[in-house]
């Protein structure tokens, strides 16, 4: 047991065990990478806000993924058969939306707006707009599914856009980490094998390291998955880099050490104790400082700096490992840990620096003015200048990258990655009063500098609607104001004539009246008549009656008296007849009397009807009678009607009167109105051709409309208290002038609405132009409180390991003056040699923690063997010091140097000019540390011994 415990193996069977429990434990890197690969900023900068308001927006546009889907003639320009074959395409993805988690469409045919908008001028390219729930699946997914099902015969497809886009950014990162790794590897190894002339020590090195990573690597992404922990696309690289990079510089001291005390004879487990208590302390103060370096990261605001944490946890299992399980290989390897080396010599002194710092011992003065004269310059050097636009960390072949090249050459630059305005009310914007303000904005925006073209709920074509603007709508009201001044003068030429006939009117109705009261007078008259004619046919008919009755009966009497006669007389006659019986007599009595009454009936017949003619001529004057009464009637009628007329023709002719005077005034009066029309015509003319006839008025009929209910369904949230307005910009939209121009329209945008109905709305500007912007201040503004806090923190644990409050200054002194140089380089090499006008963005502040950190390693290398040494004087001490640790510190720097050239070959800018910044800046130091530390401790320390000595002496 106590062997074991002596060799270390529980030691080795723990990191073991640790180490199988990292790896079974690790998390889908690759997933995990892509998820937190887009940028996190802060809830109120304005990017944020937009995306907010769009994720309120509505089922179509909450949490998507917006994507745009190029069709491409390569040759020529799209045919009808290149169009029937797009549109089948559309159609499939139209119908089959939710096997694709598409949650809208915008295709070229779509309407008038899609038409003049997502084809080209040139008629090579044509734009679908997708967008794709973000639950449907992860976007690399959704990106491989949407390239198939786009594949159109005839035409080249690609599927980009700002999520696809940064998706094929975190490929590239994870792509250029694996280069990096197997080349760090190998590189190591390679020097490992030259420093220490030993096949096994280079193994037990990167063992150690590689455990180190690994654990720490999967603490780092567990706490990730399940504790939000920072991360980004450079954690991962940066963690390699760093611990490859600082274990193998850690290594070394640990097994130098290891290796002197076994030249001088100490055994191994003594050789390792000691080897721990020298060099271990060297390791643990440099370890803490750069612990100490990479923990304040965590007070950053920004999530890119955020995520350098990762390497701060990197950092604290290595010094743990290095510590814990190196023992293990020393203990039980001892000397067979160097084979075939059987030659253990001491340190050796380094002679470059120490005549650097032999030179600046003898004139610190001189070397610091000449090391200010040429730092100086290099410093200055820096512009400032940085690239904002992640696509160009993408190669020009990718297809996503391809696919945004081909719409920045046929359309705009800023068509691939549109900026949106959004307008947050608190109100329905659907009414004329908000739809005028929002096209004042429009219209606003268009005239902008930059602006290729915007769209909006009042200009969905990027164009004006005509028929929308008070100039338009004038020139209909002017052209009805002409036919109604030639009408006017036909009244007025009307009018004369009426004024004329007013006055003839006048004569004539005056002898109407006249003529009115003699008819009123004839129509007494013929009252009187009809009245006395009716009672004399009233009267007449009375006697006819009396008439008709005595006619009648005097015939009657005078048949019955003919009759009587007759028969007195033939009762004679055939009573003197002889020879007849009297029953003959009889017979002959009743056919005498029988022919009497049928000659009789003949003889009324022949006899006129006195009766019926009487009754006739009876009925007719009943009949007169009743005539004669109406007639008397209507004389009465129409003696007061023509009363009436009378009166009515007096108050005609004073109307006529009135009207014969009163129609000049008419003529005069449609004279005024033609003149006043005349001068208003002459006004509206005025005012359509001033600029107010640019304003907006949208009649309520109109936003009824169905054509502009679409654009409200396409521009307008689903409630209506949201609008947005979309931006082109001619320029790049990652480019300096763009994302300053989004800010700016921005503002143009609340000062429009200042004391409006809208000035309480919220504004805020969305897309790729306005999260740059957004980045830009808050990275700049966390930069210098992130570099302050890290320097503050470096400082404190400096003055610990130095136990000086002087020296952690002329540390970080150094470091600086190393960092500013190296930038400036780094920025004049990429232009030069990578032929780039400007660095990435994030290249200045990667290069600032990783040089800080890593570079204060040396100074705690140097300044530890400083005070480690006794007696002499503080020079003496330094130069010897200085000579010790040389060797040590280039052979550091070349391995660390050495791992981030490892990043070059990722193709990734970034990740390249990091790597020439902190490259760059491991050369200065190595020539600059000997110069301000040797100069620090000659004039602060013997200057301070000097002034001493005088006084006693005084």
């Amino acid at each position: 047991m106590q062997k074991l415990l002596k060799n270390h193996i529980f030691s080795l069977i723990a990191w073991i065990l640790i180490l199988i429990i990292s790896v079974v434990a690790l998390p889908d890197i690759t997933g995990l990478t892509r998820e937190h690969s887009n940028v996190s900023l802060p809830q109120d900068v304005q990017s944020e806000v937009a995306q907010s308001i769009q994720n309120d927006w509505g089922p179509k546009q909450k949490n998507t993924y917006q994507i745009a889907v190029v069709f491409n003639k390569k040759k020529g320009t799209i045919s009808a058969d290149d169009k029937n074959a797009i549109n089948q395409t559309v159609a499939k993805l139209k119908n089959n939306q939710d096997d694709y988690g598409i949650k809208q469409i915008l295709a070229p045919d779509d309407n008038i707006a899609t038409k003049n908008k997502l084809k080209s001028k040139n008629n090579k390219t044509w734009i679908m707009q997708i967008n794709v729930a973000k639950n449907h699946a992860p976007i690399n997914e959704v990106e491989k599914e949407l390239t198939s099902a786009v594949k159109t015969n005839g035409v080249r497809t690609y599927i980009t856009g700002a999520d696809v886009l940064q998706n094929a950014f975190s490929n590239s990162i994870q792509e250029g980490i694996k280069k990096t790794e197997a080349i760090t590897i190998v590189f190591i190894f390679i020097v490992l094998i030259i420093v220490f002339r030993s096949p096994i020590v280079p193994l037990i090195s990167l063992l150690t390291v590689g455990v180190s990573f690994i654990t720490s690597f999967s603490i780092v992404t567990n706490l990730v998955k399940y504790q939000n922990f920072p991360f980004s696309n450079f954690t991962q690289v940066f963690m390699i880099i760093v611990l490859f990079g600082i274990g193998t510089d850690y290594n070394i001291l640990l097994y130098d050490k290891f290796k002197e005390d076994l030249g001088l004879g100490l055994n191994r487990y003594e050789a390792m104790k000691n080897a721990l208590k020298v060099a271990g302390k060297t390791i643990l103060y440099s370890g803490s400082s750069i612990l100490i370096g990479f923990s304040a990261l965590s007070l950053a605001n920004f999530s890119i700096y955020q995520s350098a944490v990762g390497v701060a946890v990197g950092v604290a299992v290595l010094l743990i490992v290095l510590l814990t399980l190196n023992p293990f290989f020393m203990a039980v390897l001892g000397k067979k840990m160097f084979w075939p080396v059987k030659q253990f010599t001491g340190e050796h002194e380094d002679k470059l620096w120490h005549g650097i710092s032999k030179g600046t011992l003898a004139h610190p003065i001189i070397y610091l003015l000449v090391l200010a004269v040429v730092v100086t310059p290099f410093a200055l050097m820096y512009s400032g200048n940085l690239n904002y636009d992640d696509t160009d960390e993408i190669e020009n072949s990718v297809p996503a990258k391809a696919g945004m090249l081909v719409v920045e050459k046929d359309f705009s630059k800023g068509m691939a990655e549109p900026s949106v305005l959004y307008i947050k009310s608190k109100h329905r914007l659907d009414n004329e009063a908000d739809l005028r303000l929002l096209d004042q904005l429009t219209r606003q925006l268009q005239a902008s500098k930059d602006v290729s073209f915007v769209t909006s709920v009042t200009q969905p074509y990027g164009e004006s609607i005509d028929q929308l603007y008070v100039k338009n709508q004038l020139d209909t009201v002017n052209q009805g104001v002409d036919q109604a001044r030639a009408g006017l003068g036909k009244l007025s030429q009307a009018s004369k004539k009426v004024s004329a006939g007013a006055s003839q009117l006048a004569n004539g109705t005056s002898q109407l009246q006249t003529g009115t009261g003699q008819l009123q007078s004839g129509a007494g008259q013929l009252q009187t008549g009809t009245a006395q004619m009716s009672s004399g046919l009233n009267q007449l008919n009375s006697q006819l009656q009396s008439g008709t009755q005595g006619l009648a009966g005097a015939q009657q009497q005078t048949k019955a008296t003919l009759e009587q006669s007759y028969k007195a007389n033939l009762s004679k006659s055939i009573g003197s007849l002889p020879g007849l019986t009297a029953q003959q007599k009889m017979a002959a009595m009743q056919a005498a009397g029988a022919a009497l009454e049928k000659s009789w009936a003949q003889a009324s017949a022949s006899m006129p009807d006195v009766s019926g003619q009487m009754g006739q001529l009876q009925s007719g004057v009943g009949r007169l009678a009743s005539a004669s009464g109406q007639l008397n009637t209507g004389a009465t009628t129409l003696n007061g009607g023509i009363g009436q007329l009378h009166s009515s023709v007096g108050q005609l002719d004073s109307g006529a009167n009135q009207l014969a005077s009163s129609t000049p005034k008419i003529t005069n009066g449609v004279d005024e109105v033609n003149s006043g029309l005349g001068q208003g015509a002459t006004y509206l003319t005025g005012l359509a051709s001033s600029s107010a006839a640019d304003t907006f008025y949208i009649p309520k009929e109109f936003i009824k409309n169905d054509t502009f209910q679409t654009s409200i369904k396409n521009y307008l949230s689903p409630d209506k208290k949201s609008a947005m307005l979309m931006i082109v910009f001619k320029s790049n939209p990652s480019g300096t002038e763009a994302t300053k121009k989004a800010q700016d329209l921005s503002l143009m945008a609340e000062k429009s609405f200042a004391g409006t109905r809208l000035k309480n709305a919220v504004v805020a500007m969305g897309g790729e132009s306005s999260k740059i912007a957004d980045i830009k201040e808050v990275a700049n503004k966390d930069f210098i409180r992130t570099a302050a806090i890290m320097l503050i923190g470096i400082g404190i644990a400096l003055i610990f390991v130095t136990r000086s409050l002087l020296q952690p200054i002329y540390i970080l002194g150094t470091l600086l003056i190393a960092y500013f140089c190296s930038l400036s380089i780094s920025e004049w090499v990429v232009k030069a040699v990578l032929n780039k006008d400007m660095i990435t963005w994030n290249t200045p502040f990667f290069g600032f923690i990783l040089l800080i950190a890593l570079g204060v390693d040396y100074s705690i290398f140097l300044m530890t063997r400083y005070r480690a040494l006794e007696g002499n004087r503080p020079s003496d001490r330094m130069l010897k010091a200085c000579g010790i640790i040389g060797t040590v510190v280039i052979s550091a720097a070349i391995i660390l140097g050495g791992t981030f050239a490892a990043l070059i070959p990722s193709g990734i800018p970034t990740l390249i000019e990091v790597a020439l910044t902190v490259i760059i800046g491991l050369i200065i130091l190595v020539f600059i540390m000997p110069i301000t530390l040797s100069a620090a401790v000659k004039l602060t320390y013997e200057g301070i011994s000097m002034k001493k000595n005088r006084r006693v002496k005084d």
